[in-house]
């Protein structure tokens, strides 16, 4: 069970997410994220992963895609913290790599 909670208030939208981001939970998470860009594609995004205690591959992905396409992750917690600091690594290379550095 994942519960989504969406903040909506400028200057940014922040979604609060609580327990397990697996199954169709991930799909429900990608709805979510895809409406709020679609309504204010300039609004910064934040996911807040504070609270989440287990990521399976398909949440994973949906939160490098996340990042990809600019969205703040913020987490604490060992587990939570180890695969943010994983997403960041693979997004900064992939940057790096796209500017020839």
């Amino acid at each position: 069970m994942l519960r989504i909670t969406i903040h909506d208030r400028a200057p940014m939208t922040s979604f609060v997410l609580e327990g397990k981001l697996v199954g169709p939970w991930v799909k429900e998470l990608k709805q979510c994220w895809q409406e709020a860009v679609t309504d204010d594609p300039s609004t910064p995004v934040l996911v807040d992963l504070a609270a989440v205690t287990f990521v399976d591959r398909d949440g994973r992905a949906l939160l490098k895609q996340m990042r990809h396409e600019g969205v703040r992750l913020s987490s604490h917690g060992v587990l939570i913290d180890a695969i943010g600091a994983d997403i960041e690594a693979e997004e900064t290379k992939r940057e790096e790599i796209a500017s020839g550095c």
